[in-house]
């Protein structure tokens, strides 16, 4: 069993998806709104603070004023501050009716019975639930349950210098690994040969929780597959070595963090980085013109990182307010909205039937379209946010890129223990 504290403390140390941190609004639990009319209230809880932000208080609005059951308030709070309130706050009848919260949190919280299912929603073809993509929908579906209803899902992807593409007659985008390496060796510059590149061809995050899984994947492997932790296999070792054998081709920097990576990257020192659409806010603010390409495959398939938010409808809310958080989320992932949100807030859309040409207003979103379905979150199933879990995956992560550590071989099964202890805990 998983007790309450345990819980407790794998759900604060989630991952939540990069966004800003916001600012506080203001609304009460659900129910009857006095200034409603007699609608019911859906209060909901985000953290989106910046233009992702206004678009979902835009498409709040549109719903508000498009019909005369329900009205959704809106509270804004930073990411810390939610899961800080939430528990407590649901516990007691004071929170949110539907909130936004990361697959690895979410499942934590189903778990506790604080996030009900959805599969009422799912199951009404009127919502249309069944133009939503395969994958990203299977992360948040549990015991033969779906829990949450995609909000902001966000394909990693290959961000790169135009300028430096440019300089170096970079026309076509690599396909596999092999070709990607090359490529970052090709733009890394070292004009003293000191080992310390000026210019790096490619900054990857790897002392980061999803480096190594997304590694793994693309190479037809995991490191916890249907309750159990399936890191020590010799196609798992292969991918890891093929990797240690990459970084000793000095083409990027080593032990750094998803945010190091980026600084880099937009302090003109790298040529390439991995990232989510929100490169596109942090190019703009280095006025750096940027391009995108999807992830190269791996051996297996194509397998990126996906940095995902979703809907998730609480325990406090009644069969009213649920019913309107069901309509509300029905007009949140409508076509029409959808086109909205990935105009406007720059992730591409929950639906499979939005085409590039309707998004031409926005190319960076246009060229992400085909991502998606190529894109998984990552350690699906594992209790999310466990910090053993990632501290084990930080370490074994250094270990491969700087060459320490040991052989391969032995590393990947001395972290397969560790890992297998770890998880025993919350059984």
């Amino acid at each position: 069993m998983i007790t309450k504290q345990r819980a407790v403390r794998w759900i604060a140390a989630g991952i939540v998806a990069a966004a800003a941190m916001g600012v506080t609004g203001c609304s009460g639990p659900g129910g009857s709104d006095a200034d409603g009319g007699g609608k019911t209230t859906v209060t909901v809880w985000h953290g989106f603070t910046e233009a992702d932000g206004k678009v979902v208080a835009a498409i709040a609005d549109e719903f508000n004023a498009s019909q005369e059951d329900y009205v959704v308030k809106l509270e804004v709070n930073p990411w810390n501050v939610i899961t800080d309130k939430l528990l407590p706050a649901v516990s007691s009848g004071n929170g949110p009716d539907l909130v936004v919260q990361t697959p690895e949190a979410g499942q934590g919280y189903v778990n506790q019975g604080v996030f009900v299912s959805l599969q009422e929603f799912y199951d009404d073809a009127e919502y249309e639930a069944d133009t939503y993509y395969p994958n990203v929908v299977d992360a948040v579906t549990f015991d033969e349950q779906t829990y949450g209803v995609p909000m902001g899902y966000a394909p990693f992807a290959v961000w790169y210098n135009k300028a430096m593409f440019d300089a170096a007659g970079i026309t076509e985008f690599p396909a596999t690994w092999e070709a990607w390496i090359e490529l970052a060796e090709q733009l890394t510059v070292d004009e003293n040969g000191d080992g310390n590149p000026e210019v790096y061809g490619l900054s990857l995050a790897d002392k980061t929780p999803t480096f190594l899984p997304t590694w793994l994947e693309g190479a037809g492997g995991h490191v916890y597959d249907d309750g159990e932790v399936v890191l020590d296999t010799a196609e798992n070792v292969a991918a890891l070595q093929w990797w240690r054998d990459a970084y000793a081709r000095n083409w990027g920097p080593k032990d750094i963090t998803l945010a190091e990576s980026v600084d880099v990257f937009k302090a003109g020192k790298a040529a390439m980085t991995l990232i989510g659409p929100w490169m596109i806010g942090i190019a703009d603010s280095v006025d750096m013109e940027v391009g995108v390409f999807e992830l190269p495959s791996g051996p297996e398939k194509v397998a990126a990182d996906a940095a995902a938010n979703y809907w998730w409808l609480t325990s406090q809310a009644g069969d009213a307010e649920a019913q309107g958080a069901m309509e509300f989320l029905a007009h949140f992932n409508s076509h029409d909205s959808q086109v909205t949100w990935a105009l406007e807030a720059n992730y591409p859309p929950n639906r499979t039937d939005i085409s590039a040409e309707e998004l031409a207003e926005n190319p960076f979103v246009a060229d992400m379209l085909p991502f998606t379905e190529n894109t998984f979150v990552r350690l699906g199933g594992l209790p999310g946010g466990a910090t053993d879990v990632n501290a084990e995956l930080d370490t074994l992560s250094v270990h491969i890129t700087q060459g320490t550590g040991g052989d391969v071989a032995t590393l990947v099964a001395d972290a397969d223990r560790s890992l297998t202890e770890i998880l025993a805990e919350f059984e």
